[in-house]
């Protein structure tokens, strides 16, 4: 074979090599961009699940202070007195 030739040859197994790696380096990226995905809406998922959670948490705790208001604000002040104390220290 030839100079030229071989010179030929390399150069389509260089820009076959080229391609290949272009091919593999988009298929990871679309990969990636697949888990990012992925991630991201999962976390959506655990932020609506937690922000339902707390609205309820929210109404459950506004019921009990309707239903037992003295009671509510006794505790509230206790717990105050407390909070104050310990940070008083």
């Amino acid at each position: 074979m030839s100079q030229s030739a071989e010179t030929e040859t390399l150069k389509k197994d260089i820009e076959q090599l080229r391609n290949d790696l272009a091919a593999l380096a988009k298929s990871y990226r679309a990969s990636g961009e697949n888990h990012a995905q992925a991630g991201l809406d999962a976390a959506r998922g655990k932020y609506d699940d937690i922000r339902r959670e707390a609205g309820r948490h929210a109404q459950d705790v506004g019921s009990e202070i309707e239903a037992r208001p003295f009671t509510s604000v006794l505790a509230a002040f206790g717990i105050g007195l407390v909070l104050g104390k310990l940070i008083g220290r």
